[in-house]
């Protein structure tokens, strides 16, 4: 009998031992962002203990940590539910409560935690610091009572000082945050919590040398701590790295494929100026979870840099439709809307767009562009001049913006006006060839019976400044050009001179009817 008994004590000591080593398991694959891979194993754990309020909780921690707030909730619930007497399911409930700014309720579940507890679970007590510490609504008063408490009970235990470290941090001291996330790694140098804090906060003071160097212990300590790979392709993205930072990345995604983890690849890869991959990986993430709004602004983005302006108005629409008040929209999203209106003729639309653009970040004078192009279009100069005056006046013009107002200028007739701004552009950059041109056209109008040939040497220098590449593009201004230098030959009766520049034009456009005209003629077949 006492044999019986002594087997049926150690197959119970058993059981516990592999039900806290499958717990911890489901633990480090959420601390890991391991999500889904936890969840599988909390469904395992709850289905052979339905009446463990701890599981239920840590449950809830895994979707609250993977942004899925409803089933977080439901789990916290669950574990009050099925375990009134256990501490964490109120914790969980009041984090929810923390969150939904319900401050007096959430107090009272974690009274209700310390209460069950005694103040003798340093868990307990850590996990309701941590909402302080963590959530949007900071109560670091109450945090660091709460982590004194728990470091008198597990003076050894460093997640208190990693939490401490946090909680610092929040006060943006930076020498008292690193002084215990160096005391977490002490005790213990396998703490992947402390590695990666420790790498953040370096990353935060611009060290990323340090930073990268704690990161990559961590990957050495396991291969599978997602939350490195994550930070290293942000450091790498943000040193232009993007080959390395992608690789980083697709890294993480293989350890942790959720939903959220997807959208953010498409979001960074579209900061990164993959725009094709991007698109790819949005569409996957929208597979994952078509719910997720910001993944149309991804994609609206994308499309407009990809020039496919048909596929990136519906993105842009689908965007717009889908804005809640908690979604937080920002300036770039009536940006490209704007932009879209543009290219599809609604110019009146796009205006109205780029404006709320600009009330959003005031900043953004460079929208006065966008606005002015819009002008433009729908020939209401005027309007543009002011738009380009705007940023010139601001100080935030350049020799673009220089030439658009004197294009504006030339299209609203204010022939005096464009050649002094042309000439600027031409003093600002002697070397491009966009001033001598526009000057030489506005000269064209100022001299309309030709008596004086004022554009002849802007035309010449427009020739002069052109280089092998820029030909195909500007090909009908280099006719433009030729035809103007070649008729003012021709008035000359230099008809070999003239006939070389109409050579010139045959050569580029052999349909062109001046070209033969004039080589046809008796003067074109006097020179050889």
């Amino acid at each position: 009998m006492k044999k019986v008994r002594l087997f049926f004590s150690a197959s119970m000591m058993l059981t516990s031992s592999l039900f806290s080593q499958t717990l911890n398991d489901a633990i480090k694959q959420t601390v890991n962002e391991q999500y889904e891979p936890a969840e599988a194993t909390f469904k395992t754990l709850v289905a052979s203990n339905p009446n463990n309020g701890e599981i239920y909780f840590y449950y809830g921690e895994n979707f609250f940590k993977n942004d899925k707030m409803d089933k977080a909730t439901a789990m916290y619930n669950k574990a009050v539910e099925v375990n009134a007497t256990s501490p964490f399911g109120y914790i969980g409930v009041g984090k929810i409560q923390w969150n939904q700014k319900k401050q007096t309720e959430a107090k009272a579940s974690f009274y209700k935690a310390q209460t069950l507890s005694a103040n003798k679970n340093a868990t307990v007590l850590m996990k309701i610091a941590e909402v302080y510490i963590n959530s949007e609504q900071k109560n670091l008063v109450d945090a660091f009572p709460l982590l004194d408490l728990a470091a008198k009970l597990e003076p050894k235990n460093p997640d208190i000082y990693i939490l401490y470290g946090n909680a610092y941090l929040e006060q943006n001291n930076g020498n008292k945050a690193i002084e215990n996330y160096e005391k977490a790694a002490a005790l213990d140098p396998k703490s992947l919590p402390a590695l990666l804090r420790q790498g953040q906060l370096w990353n935060r003071s611009r060290n990323y040398e340090k930073a990268v160097e704690f990161y990559k212990k961590a990957k050495l300590i396991d291969s599978s701590f997602a939350p490195a790979y994550r930070e290293l392709a942000e450091i790498y993205f943000h040193a232009g790295q993007y080959k390395n930072a992608s690789a980083q990345y697709k890294k993480f995604l293989a350890l942790n494929p959720n939903c959220s983890a997807k959208a953010r690849y498409a979001g960074f890869l579209e900061e990164a100026k993959q725009y094709q991959e991007s698109v790819d990986a949005a569409k996957d993430a929208l597979n994952c979870d078509s719910s997720n709004v910001y993944l149309y602004r991804y994609l609206a983005f994308d499309y407009f840099n990809l020039k496919n302006y048909d596929d990136g108005v519906i993105a842009s629409n689908a965007f717009f439709r889908r804005v809640t008040p908690d979604v937080k929209v920002i300036s770039q999203d009536y940006e490209y809307k704007g932009k879209f209106n543009s290219q599809t003729g609604k110019d009146s639309l796009a205006i109205l767009d780029f404006q709320k653009a600009m009330e959003m970040d005031t900043s953004r004078k460079e929208l006065n562009n966008d606005i002015a192009a819009s002008y433009m279009k729908m020939k209401k100069y005027k309007e543009a001049i002011e738009m380009y005056q705007r940023k010139i006046n601001a100080g935030k013009a350049n020799v673009n913006d220089s030439l658009s107002i004197g294009r504006a200028y030339y299209y609203s007739k204010d022939f005096t006006n464009a050649d002094s701004t042309f000439a600027q552009v031409m003093r600002l950059r002697p070397n491009l060839y966009q001033g001598y041109l526009w000057r030489a056209k506005t000269n064209v109008q100022m001299d309309p019976k030709n008596e004086r040939w004022l554009a002849k040497p802007y035309y010449e220098a427009f020739i002069a400044k052109l280089k092998p590449e820029d030909t195909e593009k500007v090909k009908s201004y280099i006719i433009e050009a030729y035809t103007y230098i070649g008729v003012y030959y021709l008035t000359k009766k230099e008809y070999c001179t003239a006939k070389s520049f109409f050579i010139l034009i045959f050569n580029l456009d052999q349909a062109n009817q001046n070209a033969k005209k004039f080589l046809d003629s008796p003067e074109g077949k006097k020179c050889p």
